[in-house]
């Protein structure tokens, strides 16, 4: 009676250590990521960029998402635009299966970021001036984020992330259009308005990322 009391404590021990350690709560994650964007006040074009991650899973339905990255819009090629972002975002899994290999993970994701903006024309020659010159305005914003995503488990440990988000940006409006003057010639027009204003754009993100620790776990 003994030997089968011991091996039921030992395996009531094994089960209860088998669930801590496939519980994901604690785990940090690092990843890159590629970014893209299409800006209503640059013309409609799409920007292109790169950044980083670090991620923090809370509980099994929570996870934070802590990001940087730098974006390029070339504007129809008359002109430039670059953005930076960093900031953080919340994760929340709705559904019921967590991080299983060879599923894709369903969520809803918000967050808030801080955003720098500039915008400048190509070098063009300026005949009052008698030279070559670019024209470029600058902007500090803040701005807020909500959108939907899914990662898809390639193991336990490593994940493809895919996700689409709709941007409000809050500070200074920079506008890009691109013109056309008297003579026909096509030019970039930059203007910046002094009062804050609300400006949006939708955002999507492609990463990879791994999970290299989990402090929670005994």
């Amino acid at each position: 009676m003994k030997k089968y009391l011991i091996c039921i404590c030992l395996l009531s021990a094994h089960i209860v250590y088998g669930q801590q350690t496939n519980s994901h709560k604690g785990e940090w994650s690092f990843g890159a990521r590629s970014v893209g964007s299409i800006f209503g006040s640059s013309d409609n074009c799409l920007g292109l960029g790169a950044g980083g991650q670090v991620r923090y899973r809370i509980d099994e339905h929570f996870n934070t998402e802590w990001f940087g990255d730098w974006m390029t819009t070339d504007i129809k090629g008359y002109g430039q635009r670059f953005d930076a972002h960093i900031g953080e975002s919340m994760m929340i899994y709705p559904g019921k299966r967590i991080r299983q290999v060879n599923r894709f993970t369903p969520f809803v994701i918000g967050g808030f970021c801080a955003d720098f903006t500039k915008a400048q024309t190509n070098l063009y020659y300026n005949a009052v001036q008698n030279g070559f010159v670019t024209e470029s305005k600058e902007r500090w914003s803040i701005a807020s984020q909500l959108g939907v995503g899914t990662h898809y488990n390639i193991t336990e440990k490593f994940d493809i992330s895919f996700n689409l988000q709709y941007d409000f940006h809050f500070g200074q409006d920079i506008n890009a259009q691109v013109q056309t003057n008297d003579a026909g010639v096509k030019y970039l027009q930059i203007q910046q308005k002094n009062e804050n204003a609300l400006e949006g754009h939708l955002f999507f993100t492609v990463s990879a990322n791994y999970v290299f620790a989990n402090f929670s776990r005994k």
